[in-house]
């Protein structure tokens, strides 16, 4: 049981670092001038990453959370049990999860916009993109700061 719970917290740190290297390359992509298609077809490559790693964030989270009355049952080590009880962070987290998703669809929507109906300028959804990705970055950071798990990541 124990190595099931450090396999998921490496794998849920290790996807939120992954994350934020590819929101980071979003937000640079948002800023480079260049040909809207390519953009376009880039993002869409890099949203796929994107929605992955989210996946593998939610998936190990809930693997954790889990295992809890698991491990409480068969008199694990109790540091471990401890802290996959039900805390503050932990419901940061999944309020954080909501608002990266709802950010994501709202963009996913004005993408379409641009490209199918030509309702938005490439302009302003360069704009758009950029903010909501901007604040999907500043909540993951201030989460993984929040609950510690920049100090249980170990090279």
């Amino acid at each position: 049981m124990n190595e099931m719970y450090a396999m998921s917290q490496s794998v849920h740190i290790y996807s939120v670092i992954g994350l934020i290297v590819v929101l980071l390359f979003m937000i640079a992509m948002h800023k480079v001038k260049g040909d809207f298609e390519k953009f376009v077809k880039n993002i869409k490559i890099l949203m796929i990453f994107h929605l992955s790693l989210l996946g593998f964030i939610v998936l190990t989270g809930a693997i954790m959370m889990a295992v809890q009355e698991a491990m409480m049952t068969s008199g694990a080590d109790l540091s471990i049990v401890n802290q996959l009880s039900f805390t503050p962070a932990n419901l940061l987290m999944i309020v954080a999860f909501f608002i990266i998703s709802v950010l994501e669809i709202k963009r996913n929507k004005a993408l379409s916009k641009v490209v199918k109906f030509k309702l938005i300028k490439e302009e302003v959804y360069k704009k758009l993109g950029f903010r909501y990705q901007l604040v999907e970055l500043f909540l993951l950071i201030s989460v993984s700061a929040f609950s510690g798990m920049s100090s249980a990541v170990s090279f």
